[in-house]
């Protein structure tokens, strides 16, 4: 479901028009994080990598408003959810695209993304169409990075796009580079700060998500740095 914003109380509208009629409007970034703590718990536990990975940014997108926000026809909506859409790797190294959906327990997201996962590799999906509603997650497993751009569409320009790489050692932590690309129109450093903050903290509490041990709050903002603070802080 989604609600048309009204741009008159719309706080960010100058920013808003400041940007979204740019020829290039978004801008990227990458961050390294610290996913030690889950890495551990994954291997002992025998979860996937990839579908745990996008379940804590599927948590963190949704958990921040400004990145369920999108452009559509010109005007300005806020979607109560975003589902996440993943790129899967085929047996003939080409790949397909996979609409998956968003759930806040994990035992649920698990169970629909393997199916559609089973789904995409038997009937491989390369379509277009009406995408507002989900954000896209790009597994790039074979190399790390320090940034990543990707083709910029009109259609699709008010989508997040986020780009997992492959994780790697550094000074006795595991660090997974998380690169995400947003409209500059809806989105500005402060919410790509806290999409960070939101998988950082997730990262570090792994069994609570990821397990069904414990009290979970709905969000993880509680656990996520103030605004300000530096994501290796949380």
């Amino acid at each position: 479901m989604k609600t048309r914003i009204d741009l008159e109380k719309y706080p960010r509208r100058g920013l808003f028009e400041a940007f979204k009629n740019r020829d290039i409007p978004f801008f990227s970034t990458t961050s390294n994080v610290d996913i030690s703590g889950l890495k551990e718990f994954i291997d002992s536990s025998g979860h996937g990598f990839f579908v745990s990975v996008s379940f804590f940014i599927s948590k963190a997108v949704n958990a921040v408003t400004a990145l369920r926000h999108r452009i559509v026809n010109g005007e300005l909506y806020e979607f109560d959810r975003t589902d996440p859409a993943y790129t899967i790797l085929l047996d003939d190294e080409t790949f397909s695209f996979c609409d998956s959906r968003h759930f806040d327990e994990f035992a649920e997201y698990h169970a629909y993304a393997k199916r559609r996962i089973e789904d995409v590799r038997r009937c491989p999906d390369v379509s277009t169409g009406d995408k507002d509603h989900m954000f896209f997650i790009t597994n790039i497993p074979w190399f790390t990075f320090t940034s990543f751009v990707h083709p910029y569409c009109k259609a699709y320009g008010s989508i997040p796009v986020v780009t997992v790489g492959r994780y790697f050692e550094h000074g006795g932590k595991v660090l997974l580079p998380v690169g995400i690309q947003v409209n500059h129109a809806l989105a500005d450093g402060l919410h790509v700060g806290r999409f960070y903050g939101h998988m950082s903290a997730m990262c570090a509490q792994p069994r609570m998500w990821l397990s069904g041990d414990g009290k979970r709050p709905g969000s993880p903002a509680a656990r996520a740095p103030a605004a300000g603070a530096r994501i290796e802080d949380a």
